[in-house]
C-alpha cells in the first residue's frame, strides 16, 4: 500500500500559490478543496493512503528557488513529500 502526499495550503495563502507563484491551480480555494477530497477518493479507490501536508508559499518559494524547480504542480507535490513527517 502506498501513500500518496497531498498537498494543504492554507487559505490565506492560495492566490499567492495561484497567482504568484503561477501555479496551475482551480480559480477559487473551494475548487481546490474540492480536487483534492476527489484526490483523497481516487487513492482510496485504489487502495493506497493519502497524507495532508501543510505547505507554506514561503518555505515553496525557498524549495523551488534551492532545487531549480519549476513552480508547478509536480514541484508542489515533490514540496509536500519533502515535508511529510
Amino acid at each position: 500500500m502506498a501513500i500518496v502526499v497531498i498537498p494543504i495550503i492554507s487559505p490565506p495563502q492560495y492566490d499567492s500559490f495561484r497567482r504568484e507563484a503561477g501555479i496551475d491551480l482551480p480559480h477559487t480555494y473551494d475548487e481546490w478543496l474540492q480536487l483534492a477530497g476527489d484526490h483523497r477518493r481516487e487513492v482510496g479507490r485504489q487502495g493506497d493512503t493519502t497524507l495532508d501536508v501543510q505547505v507554506d508559499y514561503d518555505d515553496y518559494i525557498k524549495f523551488c528557488t534551492a532545487s531549480g524547480a519549476a513552480r508547478d504542480r509536480k514541484s508542489l507535490y515533490d514540496f509536500a513529500m519533502e515535508k511529510k513527517p
